[in-house]
């Protein structure tokens, strides 16, 4: 893909309603942090950048009661991010070394001190941030891990500079929000590692240590305290990866623990939730193959409802939009449309920045198509269809998203598939059972049943697009990361439907991932613990590993050497046994990369890699 896009993010509203965001690059260069950077802009003015230099600045806050922004950045030492300060169009800092990397930071409501979320070295990144091992050592020194590593919580007197540790009796913290009382409200849990996230609980912390106020039945998250710091809101729903939870309010009365869930069951698959008032929530999500967003009174009356098929919010694992008095905004992209900053006053959306003019010009021709089909059990299932057009029937390749909790939807390129498009190809993108977007039951579907009911929802959407008469039988080959490589994996290993398999970031044993892995998505998704032999025996019976049948699915491997989400070891294990069995296949291992693969040269070498295997195994599209 020719195309290199800016990318707005982490954008949040200052108290004069302008809009404070982060700017990054599509990719990174070897040895470099993402080169990401703090602005600012006024409607109706140009942007304005606020940093520059070397290292990555992120995570800007405005502070509630002046014109001072706190940010993070590493620009000391790589990937260990510390607290700095705007202010005055001076910067700051590091205000403090907290003995970790910082993570998430956050306002005192007086603006006296800034809260800090630490992870200390030893610890992982999140999947959707890339899996990586939290490390900032000299390369070539041994990493020494000391006790259990812990994410921790300090508060930054700005005034003073004392750093204080916040008491959490030795629970780690996932996320926090603090009231007007310096109530402390956080997502804690006993295991401080990634599996120890899946079951989680809410936690008011004091002086004394941290007291559990709701045991939720599913996975949390999004704190948020009323102004009047006696109600809380979370957001709770089911969710395979941390950071990708899509669900429902649920109001708590912080002086009685009462909880109760605010709204219909139709009001699901919300991402992002905040106090307008203390009787007004505003909320953003997901719907269909696009966002929503609006506000629901504390009495479960949803008061204002927009809906649209584009991305609203930072990226493609969170919706989210900032709404003030008399003003929505948000980072908006669409089919055709790159990410920009834009501004909604009840009529249409307005652009405050143009990081991606011309963008859209250089956009290969194609079509997208929604379309719906029927599972063989009945159930409907939707997705998109890419088609630059050419002779049909022709070649196709499936592309199926990750999470499973995530979706495809019209944004500038979905799913990441424009790279296919640009060479030819058409390309089919199934929100299959699993996603988010079409409620509750919809994306639990797929809890207890991996590789059953979402595999036949994919070869059903291929059978629909043949029927259509644009896919030929033979030419059709399918991809995915993640848990999209899982499936990818699967039709590897156990079917012949497809003429070659690229597999990215994948799992191709889910028991031995449940210790091979930083988490705990192997017992999620059986609905079950491996101490069962229910769930071991599922697990083993949809693994692509214990199922290699006599197929022949020619089959590509490209992995990142250091992803702790899906190791490496998931992929070569999966190659050796395809390569003893005489299949053509092909493992590629990028050096230093994650669970996404993020350099230059790397992203150029996998797109290579994938459409010559698709191009040898597909033929060329005309």
């Amino acid at each position: 893909m020719s195309i290199s896009i800016m990318r707005p993010g982490e954008l949040r509203a200052d108290r004069k309603g302008r809009a404070v965001f982060s700017v990054s690059p599509a990719e990174r260069n070897e040895g470099e942090s993402l080169q990401s950077r703090i602005w600012r802009v006024t409607p109706g003015d140009s942007p304005e950048r606020l940093t520059e230099g070397r290292g990555c600045d992120m995570g800007p806050v405005p502070s509630p009661t002046d014109d001072r922004i706190a940010f993070l950045s590493d620009r000391g030492q790589r990937g260990c991010f510390r607290p700095f300060l705007i202010e005055d169009d001076k910067i700051d800092g590091p205000l403090c070394n907290p003995g970790g990397t910082v993570e998430t930071l956050a306002w005192s409501q007086d603006g006296a001190a800034v809260f800090l979320l630490v992870a200390e070295e030893g610890l992982d990144m999140a999947s959707c941030d890339g899996a990586l091992p939290l490390v900032w050592n000299i390369p070539g020194d041994p990493v020494v891990i000391d006790g259990q590593p812990v994410r921790r919580l300090l508060r930054f007197d700005i005034a003073s500079r004392d750093l204080t540790e916040i008491p959490t009796s030795g629970l780690t913290v996932w996320e926090f929000a603090v009231g007007p009382d310096g109530t402390i409200l956080a997502i804690v849990s006993d295991d401080p590692t990634e599996r120890g996230w899946h079951t989680a609980r809410l936690a008011r912390i004091g002086p004394d240590g941290c007291e559990t106020i709701y045991t939720p039945e599913a996975q949390i998250q999004g704190p948020a305290i009323a102004p009047s710091g006696d109600r809380a809101v979370i957001l709770e729903g089911p969710a395979s990866d941390r950071k990708l939870v899509a669900g429902r309010l649920r109001l708590i009365d912080l002086d009685t623990r009462e909880t109760c869930p605010l709204g219909a069951a139709k009001l699901d698959d919300l991402t992002h939730a905040a106090w307008l008032s203390d009787t007004v929530i505003g909320y953003s999500g997901w719907r269909g193959f696009g966002c929503r967003y609006g506000r629901i009174s504390t009495e479960g009356h949803v008061l204002f409802e927009y809906m649209e098929a584009a991305q609203l919010g930072p990226g493609r694992f969170a919706a989210r939009v900032e709404q003030g008095p008399d003003y929505d905004m948000t980072i908006r992209e669409c089919t055709g449309t790159a990410p920009e900053i834009a501004l909604r006053d009840g009529g249409d959306w307005t652009a405050l920045s143009a990081f991606n003019e011309g963008a859209a010009g250089r956009l290969p021709t194609y079509e997208t198509r929604t379309l719906e089909w029927t599972a063989p059990d009945g159930m409907e299932i939707g997705g998109l269809l890419l088609d630059p057009g050419g002779p049909a029937p022709g070649p196709l390749i499936v592309v199926v998203h990750g999470g499973p909790t995530a979706s495809v939807r019209c944004s500038f390129d979905p799913g990441g598939a424009l790279h296919y498009v640009e060479a030819g190809y058409r390309v089919l993108l199934p929100n299959y059972r699993g996603s988010v977007g079409r409620g509750y039951d919809f994306t639990t579907a797929v809890v207890g049943d991996p590789a059953g009911g979402d595999w036949a929802d994919i070869l059903s959407g291929v059978d629909h697009i043949e029927a259509l008469g644009l896919a030929a039988p033979g030419r059709i080959g399918i991809t995915g990361s993640s848990y999209g490589g899982y499936m990818s994996a699967w039709a590897a290993a156990t079917s012949d439907r497809f003429a070659a398999a690229v597999v990215v970031s994948g799992i191709s044993d889910l028991l031995a991932c449940n210790y091979d892995c930083n988490h705990a998505f192997s017992e999620w998704v059986a609905k079950g613990t491996v101490t069962q032999k229910t769930t071991r025996e599922l697990l083993i019976d949809r693994s692509p590993i214990y199922n290699v049948s006599a197929t022949t699915t020619p089959t590509l491997f490209l992995h990142g050497e250091k992803d702790r989400c899906t190791p490496v070891t998931q992929a070569t294990m999966l190659y050796t046994a395809l390569r003893r069995r005489g299949r053509r296949t092909r493992l590629v291992v990028f050096p230093r990369e994650g669970h996404m693969i993020e350099e230059n040269q790397h992203r150029a070498q996998l797109s290579r890699e994938a459409l010559g295997w698709f191009a040898e195994h597909l033929g060329a599209p005309t």
